[in-house]
């Protein structure tokens, strides 16, 4: 149970800072497990590493200051880092320093971008999609492409079982996936001529096309211990999404040469991340305004788009190939970008010392 203090903090967290303001309440549910929330006491102070991926670092309340690699960044107010979070260097160590009472966040931003991809895919509106969240963590599902994941959904029909209802496993040419309810894997015995439960499986488990997908045992037939709702995907879907090729993916390098040759770039993050940093000559249209903007793009121009590090880029890439428009995805995203980057705006209110620490 998290505590009422916490409880307030995620609420500011999520209703005042980027880039938690513009997701959906259901991926807001996943900052409690991405976040790291962390209480500091006057002249405290926390080292923190930071991996690849430039993480945010936010001030929740109080007064701090940031050295890293010699440098202090000092944050006087909490206001400062809510559409601007601090960008960690990455690889490097980093200390921050309490001067008064004070709570901070921590998040890595290679997970916000695939947080925030799921969130688009989240918020389209088909039945199937309300189970996005046990969707997901199928090992069935994680073996396609992110991109295709939204194509999967429109092929799922939801389906009503009921108690006592069989299925020959077998033999049936679907995947069904339990949203609601229970039911039981069996395997016939040829000694006592009946039926042995091998596996019980509830919600998240999937059962069918020759072998049990959530269970280890191979089973004969599935027979539902109580009425249960089940999403349905057709195995000759399933087979196809898989086999479709993965959207283009082009190495900074080769992306480099191509943008002196005719090609242009799309930076699909939200306006914050482009007013943050952006690959010059870059044009901005968020992922989520994208679909509604095609007619912003030249139809018979080659794209190469970019996001963070890639989720976001792969749909938007799909999504201009629906439009029969060619691009690729910049690998890495801006992340890996080794060329010029602009950065076009200055956090109000925080200065950067330039001074060593003692």
């Amino acid at each position: 149970m998290l505590s009422t203090k916490l409880k307030k903090i995620l609420f500011k967290l999520s209703n005042l800072y980027f880039p938690f303001n513009h997701l959906s309440p259901e991926r807001l549910q996943e900052i409690v497990n991405h976040v790291r929330v962390i209480e500091l006491q006057q002249e405290e102070i926390l080292q923190i590493r930071c991996g690849s991926s430039q993480d945010y670092l936010y001030l929740l309340e109080g007064n701090i200051d940031v050295v890293c690699q010699g440098n202090i960044l000092s944050i006087t107010n909490p206001d400062e880092t809510q559409r601007t979070p601090v960008q960690l260097t990455p690889g490097k160590s980093c200390s921050i320093i309490a001067r008064e009472n004070c709570v901070i966040g921590h998040a890595n931003r290679d997970i916000l971008d695939s947080i925030i991809a799921w969130d688009y895919i989240g918020r389209e509106p088909r039945p199937s999609v309300q189970h996005i969240d046990i969707i997901r963590n199928t090992l069935m599902f994680r073996r396609l492409p992110m991109e295709y994941i939204e194509s999967a959904f429109s092929r799922m029909k939801r389906q009503t079982l009921h108690r006592g209802d069989t299925i020959q496993d077998s033999h049936c040419d679907a995947y069904y996936l339990i949203v609601s309810g229970r039911a039981e894997a069996q395997k016939y015995d040829a000694q006592t001529q009946q039926y042995r439960g091998v596996a019980v499986l509830g919600v998240g488990d999937i059962f069918g096309d020759e072998v049990m997908v959530s269970c280890k045992d191979e089973a004969d037939i599935i027979t539902m211990l109580e009425d249960s709702e089940v999403l349905v995907l057709g195995k000759s879907d399933y087979d196809e999404l898989l086999s479709r090729p993965p959207v283009r993916i082009v190495n900074p390098q080769v992306a480099k040469t191509m943008l002196d040759n005719n090609y242009l770039l799309l930076d699909v993050r939200f306006p914050e991340e482009y007013a943050e940093n952006r690959i010059p000559g870059a044009k901005l249209i968020p992922l989520n305004e994208l679909s509604g903007r095609i007619n912003e793009l030249h139809r018979k121009q080659p794209y190469i788009i970019y996001c963070h590090s890639g989720p976001r880029s792969a749909i938007a890439t799909l999504i201009l190939n629906e439009h029969r428009m060619e691009s690729l995805v910049l690998e890495g995203g801006i992340r890996d970008w080794p060329f010029e980057i602009e950065y076009p705006s200055v956090k109000p209110g925080i200065v950067v010392v330039t001074r060593k620490f003692h």
